[in-house]
């Protein structure tokens, strides 16, 4: 082992020690070595409080979720709604998947969760659905804590609202600290969040600083493209990498034109629509090799990296030009959650071996 990651070895568990002996977000997710890009967080859990509610009126849990709103539950709950994903993901990785009674259509993952009825009609947040789960705490990102008339029906209806919104890798420590004191798995959520800083740390020790930028394809050109800004966990993947994401320079979700793209001219591409070409494909049958193709079959639809990599206008895009288009799954680089080293992985797989990240 060199010396350089002798010592990042022994800063990661520095950080494991201190996070498990406090709530607050550390201040940097891993090491920071060699110039690599520094992935700051300002979010801070507030105080929880363990104390069994008393005659004064205690709570079993006071804290503040991150959008600020006060967390008060004299229980911990045994029915929780959860519409975030990435949220999700969390509750059922620090062991409070049971008490997860209603999802979101975007909640897919684990696979138990597909057992799970939708709190939402067509999609959509619908407050008469979510209610019928009888839910004690709903736990939901910023985007559906906007949504007033859902926060005004949870509320009148005595139902206490958690609101996560992590913007960067330490944000999703803070977030799963948070999920683990509202729901009595803090020993867990430290447990995880020890093993992520410890994975993550082993990683930036192999990246390096580089000028070329990454864009990231949301949806593809026939559906009219979107990327994600600053912000956001694929942008703070992308930066502890040692790379920027192409458009950093604004922030949140963002719809793009060729024409931006192009001019722009990214050194990567990172599509999350994969080459379904052998999707009609039977494996059970097997192919005629003496059969003539049909010179008037029309030509199969090309998806994924292939798609993106024939765009006749896009031939001088640098990412093009040196073939680096790669397909990674949306969910391992969108959402701030336990699979994050596996988009970590991915990515670098992409950027560094110049190699379709297998899944």
């Amino acid at each position: 082992m060199t010396n350089r990651n002798k010592r990042a070895l022994r800063l990661s568990l520095s950080l494991c020690l201190a996070f498990l002996m406090s709530a607050c977000a550390l201040p940097s997710p891993v090491p920071v070595e060699d110039g690599a890009p520094n992935v700051a967080s300002n979010f801070t859990p507030g105080t929880v409080t363990n104390a069994q509610p008393d005659a004064a009126g205690e709570y079993l849990v006071d804290t503040t979720d991150m959008a600020g709103n006060a967390v008060r539950l004299s229980a911990y709950p045994e029915r929780i709604v959860v519409l975030d994903p990435a949220d999700c993901e969390i509750l059922y990785a620090i062991g409070a998947g049971p008490n997860v009674v209603g999802r979101s259509l975007t909640c897919d993952y684990p696979a138990e969760v597909n057992l799970l009825p939708y709190a939402t009609a067509n999609g959509k947040n619908d407050p008469d659905v979510l209610l019928l789960r009888e839910p004690q705490v709903v736990v939901m990102g910023l985007e559906d804590a906007a949504d007033a008339d859902l926060v005004s029906a949870l509320t009148g209806a005595g139902v206490a609202i958690v609101v996560t919104n992590v913007t960067d890798i330490n944000n999703m420590y803070g977030a799963i600290s948070l999920l683990g004191a509202i729901t009595n798995h803090t020993s867990e959520a430290n447990t995880l969040v020890s093993q992520l800083i410890t994975a993550i740390a082993a990683l930036q020790t192999k990246a390096t600083s580089h000028s070329e930028t990454v864009y990231l394809e949301l949806s593809p050109l026939a559906s009219g493209m979107t990327t994600l800004g600053s912000g956001n966990i694929f942008t703070a993947m992308v930066s502890l990498l040692g790379y920027h994401n192409e458009f950093e320079d604004q922030s949140g979700l963002l719809s793009v034109t060729q024409d931006q793209v192009v001019g722009r001219s990214p050194g990567y591409i990172i599509t999350v629509s994969r080459d379904r070409s052998a999707d009609a494909v039977d494996p059970s049958v097997t192919a005629d090799p003496t059969a003539t193709a049909d010179p008037n079959a029309a030509p199969p639809e090309l998806t994924g990296p292939a798609e993106i990599l024939a765009r006749s206008e896009w031939a001088q895009v640098d990412a093009i030009k040196k073939q680096r288009v790669f397909y990674i799954d949306p969910a391992l680089i969108t959402r701030a959650g336990p699979r994050i080293v596996d988009g970590l992985n991915a990515l670098y797989t992409a950027l560094y071996e110049n190699k379709q990240p297998e899944f």
